[in-house]
C-alpha cells in the first residue's frame, strides 16, 4: 500500500510523517521538502501468532509513504504550481490540516486542498485534451476519439468542482483512465493535526467533521503529530506506559493506517507456520485461489484446497492439533472469500 501526504506548509504533515514512519525529518516549512519511507504495519495478530508458533522469522506487511511538497494551501487562489508527480503514483491520500494554532480553520484548509488538487486535474486533463486533439486533427486519426470524449467528460465535471471520484464510470471507462492517476479520483483521509492541549479530544474533534466522510471514499481522524512523533523514539515498554498514562488505548497513527487500509478496501490473512509468521494483504472479496497467488504464482497455479483457521479460534487452541481437534480448522475450495484474520495453509501441487 502507497499513501501520499499532503499538506499546507506547517500543517504538520511532516511531523505526520515522522510519526508513521519513525523518522526525524526537519519539520517547519520546508514546502519543497519531500520524504519517502517503508513501514512495517502494527499486527498483534501477527505478535501473537509468533509468541505460539515461534518462528524463525516475522514479516508484517508493509506501507510506503510519500511526504510530499507543492502545496500552497491557497485553494482557487494559488497560482500554477508543481506537484512532485511521485504523488501521482500514491493508491490513496492522507490530507494534515492543522487543528493547533490560535487562528486553525481545518475545514478551509481542507476546502483549500481539495480546490488544488481539483486545479492539477484540470491542468492535466486540459494538457491531454489539446495534444489529442491536435493529434487527430493533423493526422485525421480517430482511434482516440473515445478516450478523447471520456477526457472531456471529466473536464466538464470537475468544471462543476466535484472530484472525479463521485463519477459514474463503467468498467472500460475506469480502465482507460488510469493510467492518468487522478489526485481527485483516490480515497482521501483527513487528519486534523491537534495540540498536546487537545489529545483528550481527538475523537470529539473528528466527530464535528464527520460530514466529511463517505465510505469507501473519505474518512477523517484527529490526532497530535507532535506528541506522536515523541512517542516513537521511546522504548516499547515506555511507549506503552506513556499511553496507559494518557489513557490511549492505540497510538493514533495505527488509526490512521487501519483507516487506510478500509479506505482501499484492504484487509490482511496470516500464514503461520515454524519457518514464518506472516501477514498478506489483499483486496476485500479475493478468493482463496487469488490469495494464494499473493505469496507465489505457482501455489495459484497447483492449488488444492485451504486449510482455514479464524485467528479468534487460533488464539483460543493455540495448536494446529488442537484446532483439527476441536474441529476449528475447515477445507475451502478455490472460491471461498478470505476474511480478515484467517490463518491459512494452502495445498497445492505444480
Amino acid at each position: 500500500m502507497k499513501l501520499g501526504i499532503i499538506g499546507k506548509p506547517q500543517s504538520g504533515k511532516t511531523t505526520v510523517f515522522n510519526a508513521a514512519a519513525s523518522k526525524q525529518e526537519a519539520v517547519g516549512d520546508y514546502s519543497q521538502a519531500s520524504h519517502r519511507a517503508v513501514i512495517k504495519v502494527p499486527d498483534q495478530r501477527v505478535d501473537t501468532l509468533a509468541k505460539l508458533v515461534k518462528p524463525k522469522k516475522i514479516t508484517y506487511a508493509e506501507i510506503e509513504f510519500l511526504d510530499s511538497p507543492g502545496f500552497t494551501g491557497k485553494g482557487k487562489k494559488t497560482d500554477k504550481f508543481e506537484i512532485n508527480p511521485d504523488i501521482r503514483l500514491m493508491e490513496a491520500l492522507i490530507l494534515v490540516v492543522d487543528g493547533f494554532s490560535s487562528d486553525a480553520d481545518p475545514r478551509a484548509d481542507i476546502q483549500a486542498l481539495l480546490d488544488e488538487m481539483l486545479l492539477a486535474d484540470m491542468a492535466l486533463l486540459e494538457g491531454n485534451i489539446n495534444k489529442k486533439s491536435r493529434k487527430m486533427k493533423l493526422t485525421g486519426d480517430k482511434s482516440e476519439t473515445r478516450e478523447l470524449d471520456l477526457l472531456k467528460k471529466c473536464y466538464q465535471w470537475l468544471e462543476e468542482e466535484k472530484p472525479l471520484i463521485d463519477l459514474e464510470l463503467n468498467e472500460t471507462e475506469a480502465k482507460s483512465l488510469k493510467g492518468y492517476q487522478f489526485l481527485t479520483g483516490k480515497p482521501l483521509l483527513f487528519v486534523i493535526n491537534v495540540s498536546e492541549n487537545d489529545i483528550g479530544r481527538t475523537d470529539e474533534i473528528a466527530t464535528e467533521s464527520a460530514d466529511l466522510v463517505d465510505a469507501g471514499k473519505c474518512d477523517i481522524t484527529a490526532l497530535c503529530g507532535e506528541m506522536e512523533m515523541e512517542l516513537v523514539a521511546l522504548e516499547t515498554e515506555e511507549r506503552k506506559q506513556f499511553l496507559k498514562e494518557l489513557g490511549i488505548a492505540t497510538p493514533a497513527v495505527e488509526k490512521v493506517i487501519q483507516k487506510s487500509y478500509a479506505l482501499l478496501g484492504l484487509i490482511s490473512y496470516l500464514t503461520a507456520a515454524e519457518p514464518e509468521v506472516r501477514a498478506w494483504t489483499i483486496q476485500s472479496g479475493t478468493t482463496a485461489v487469488h490469495a494464494a497467488g499473493v505469496i507465489h504464482s505457482d501455489i495459484e497455479r497447483g492449488f488444492i484446497r485451504a486449510e482455514v483457521t479464524a485467528y479468534d479460534d487460533y488464539l483460543e487452541h493455540k495448536t494446529p492439533a488442537a484446532l483439527k481437534a476441536a474441529g476449528k480448522t475447515r477445507l475451502e475450495g478455490k472460491e471461498y472469500v478470505v476474511r480478515d484474520g484467517d490463518v491459512i495453509l494452502f495445498r497445492f501441487n505444480v
